[in-house]
């Protein structure tokens, strides 16, 4: 019922062992040994695991001490990476003018201190990576007059995700996609 990986895992070392830290459709977070295989700690970050998939899809990054996944029911949750244990939980709600776009997808970036995330709802979001909290947000689901002076409408952000570049945020917005997103075409 759709609970395959649909995202690249994400390489990590602490305590000096290695492993490899997936999330899966399911809404399980798993870390696998790199030697062998096993499974060193698996964590539900969703209620139910067992129904039709689309908990975890595009993909998570890590800090080196927690790792953060947008889920598609709406929210992000941050684990540990050592024990799997939840550190946080903030669920993200779309305004009710976008509340047929809920969910949080699309892969994330992440810096030492910020967790940032592009919802369905077109909005992009910078939340504390310590606690959770939602510190700034910018919708993109809006017309843009971009630097080619060709106009342009942002939209969903969901397969592909922002990007840190230095001390620049790049961040593709307008996909339809597989939820009947908003439609768009820009890089911001």
């Amino acid at each position: 019922p759709d609970q395959d990986y649909g995202s690249p895992g994400i390489l990590l070392e602490t305590d000096g062992r290695q492993f490899l830290l997936a999330g899966q459709k399911s809404g399980y977070v798993r870390a696998f040994d790199l030697r062998g295989g096993s499974i060193l700690w698996r964590t539900a970050v969703v209620e139910n695991t067992t129904e039709f998939g689309g908990k975890i899809i595009w993909g998570g990054t890590s800090d080196g001490t927690k790792a953060y996944f947008g889920l598609g029911s709406g929210g992000i949750v941050a684990v540990g990476v050592s024990d799997g244990a939840i550190a946080w939980f903030t669920p993200l709600v779309p305004e009710e003018a976008m509340a047929r776009h809920p969910g949080h997808d699309g892969p994330l970036a992440s810096s030492a201190d910020l967790v940032f995330s592009g919802g369905w709802d077109g909005m992009l979001r910078a939340l504390s990576a310590a606690t959770g909290t939602v510190l700034w947000e910018y919708n993109t689901a809006v017309e843009f007059t971009p630097v080619n002076e060709i106009p342009a409408q942002g939209g969903s952000m969901g397969a592909a995700g922002p990007v840190i570049a230095g001390k620049r945020l790049l961040v593709p917005s307008g996909y339809a996609g597989v939820k009947n997103g908003i439609g768009g075409n820009v890089l911001l």
